[in-house]
């Protein structure tokens, strides 16, 4: 069995988020920049609750003065970053610009969303394309989210120098194959963690069964349990206690959805199964349609994940 954090099958992505924003996914862009879910909620429901008290409608040099002055308050500043996020006058995006670089560490993720929802505000402006912008924990590029992943050996055997070929090469291959692109790979003992790039239209699932089927039948060292997530890179003690199910480093995650499956219930020749199996539909408990609403503007869709 395997254990898969903050995950959930491509295909299922895909379609739900295909009927949430009654579009096709045929245009999409993905931010490169990474926020977490949580800053990413708190941005869009005082949005909500900003368009919803009749938004301001200050000048550019107005919100400025605000935003840089020593005296104005957190949630003050909050709410001048997402004026300046609706802003058609590209002179507020410059500002956004100026702010991200200049503003403290408790500031950065809001500026960098403020940005982002500016960048998709004026790119919709200028062109009046239909497009669907993403932000997620790990960011992504063009069409696809950035994944980071950790597969391990039977047994917590440290994987010899041949065994590191064979999954560095299966690796490759896999994600090459599936119009992923690879960013990192790291051999930590009994497990290697992975950053890569996988496009929203392709399943991650395949690419571990693909992964786990050519490496055994190479000598069959390899476990098929595995971390994914979108959402944040862990580090070796959270990786380890993840996959000696630690009931200290679990109680941490429990706010990430869990889901499990038996590779051997699938027909690994089936480019087309559909992976119900990896979507739990309380992955989605803690998005309510009210939420989903928030996402969207007359302009674009600004989606979170």
């Amino acid at each position: 069995m395997q254990n898969i954090f903050k995950h959930m099958n491509q295909k299922d992505l895909q379609n739900i988020l295909e009927s949430t924003i009654k579009k096709s996914f045929s245009n999409v862009q993905i931010f490169e920049e990474g926020i977490d879910l949580n800053t990413q909620l708190e941005f869009e429901k005082l949005t909500k609750a900003f368009l919803k008290n009749n938004a301001k409608d200050r000048d550019v040099k107005t919100l400025e003065n605000g935003l840089f002055n020593t005296k104005t308050t957190e949630e003050e500043r909050k709410l001048i970053l997402i004026e300046l996020s609706f802003s058609d006058d590209v002179q507020a995006f410059r500002l956004l610009e100026k702010f991200n670089t200049q503003c403290v560490d408790e500031f950065k993720k809001w500026a960098t969303l403020a940005l982002q929802k500016s960048r998709a505000h004026i790119e919709h402006s200028l062109s009046n394309e239909d497009k669907v912008y993403i932000s997620s924990g790990l960011g992504g590029s063009g069409n696809k989210l950035r994944y980071f992943f950790v597969m391990s050996s039977k047994n917590d055997a440290e994987f010899n120098k041949l065994q590191k070929e064979i999954l560095k090469k299966e690796i490759e291959f896999s994600v090459k194959n599936r119009a992923g692109t690879i960013e990192k790979i790291i051999f930590q003992g009994y497990f290697v963690t992975v950053l890569c790039l996988i496009p929203i239209t392709q399943s991650l699932d395949k690419i571990f069964l693909d992964i786990l089927k050519e490496c055994n039948s190479l000598g069959d060292f390899l476990s098929d349990r595995v971390i994914a997530t979108n959402t944040e890179k862990f580090d070796n003690e959270i990786i380890k206690g993840i996959l000696n199910d630690d009931p200290e480093v679990l109680e941490n995650f429990n706010q990430f959805p869990q889901s499990s499956l038996d590779f051997d219930e699938f027909d690994e020749d089936d480019d087309d199964f559909e992976g119900d199996d990896f979507l739990d539909e309380d992955d989605f408990d803690e998005f309510d349609d009210d939420d989903f609403d928030e996402f969207d503007d007359e302009d674009d869709d600004f989606l979170p994940f």
